[in-house]
């Protein structure tokens, strides 16, 4: 396994390119959290492309002097100023390099506001398959074009797995249980009592190993049975 960096449609891309003997001709794109494209972002890239699939970053925040930060304030600036056209943009470039080396099917894994994201490329739909990590914005919209979570899982077109930890305080779970009241058939959305916010990143101090690799399992047998 390797990682590579290409531009396509004018969009960076990191790609986490599988073994040849395992590759399974299914890709994942990975959406990135609000720090854009850090340690966390390609620690996934690596984790699917040992596990087979073609594992693809675009970066969200090219547009921009950065493509990733470490202070909130500085990511909060670059995530407010995306639009869904531009997100449209660079989702759809990586979805024509998986496609470029032969990937068959796409599915998208996002994280934070990827995770927002990766619900919307389920109801575009821009992908045959859709998880989500705490993705927020789910009773409001962020992003003009991009309707609430909890609007978009009712609108979804492929199937879809939504994460979502009890004690995030940005997405309490009387949210999630509004999304899960108004999602499709479609949708299959756990909850994890023990975990909050950004729980599956290992750099962070809210990382919580169990509800991690529990929600990693699942992720794994989702795209196992839909891509």
């Amino acid at each position: 396994m390797g990682t590579l960096k290409t531009t396509v449609a004018d969009v960076p891309l990191t790609v986490g390119t599988p073994d040849h003997a395992v590759a399974l001709g299914k890709a994942v794109i990975v959406l990135q959290e609000a720090w854009g494209i850090n340690a966390h972002i390609e620690s996934i890239l690596t984790r699917l492309a040992d596990a087979g699939y073609l594992a693809v970053a675009p970066h969200l925040y090219h547009r921009g002097s950065h493509t990733s930060f470490s202070d909130f304030p500085s990511a909060k600036e670059a995530l407010m100023a995306l639009n869904s056209k531009d997100i449209g943009h660079d989702v759809r470039a990586a979805v024509a390099y998986c496609k470029s080396e032969g990937a068959d099917t796409i599915g998208s894994l996002g994280f934070c506001m990827g995770g927002t994201v990766s619900l919307w490329c389920a109801a575009e739909p821009l992908v045959d398959a859709a998880v989500t990590y705490y993705g927020g914005a789910v009773t409001e919209s962020r992003w003009d074009g991009i309707p609430a979570g909890s609007e978009l899982a009712a609108q979804l077109k492929v199937p879809w797995l939504g994460h979502y930890g009890d004690l995030d305080p940005s997405i309490p779970p009387e949210s999630v249980e509004q999304l899960r009241s108004r999602a499709s058939e479609l949708a299959n959305v756990r909850r994890y009592s023990d975990a909050g916010h950004a729980f599956n990143n290992d750099t962070s101090s809210h990382y919580a190993p169990e509800a991690a690799d529990l929600a990693w399992s699942r992720t794994m047998e989702f795209f196992a049975k839909t891509l």
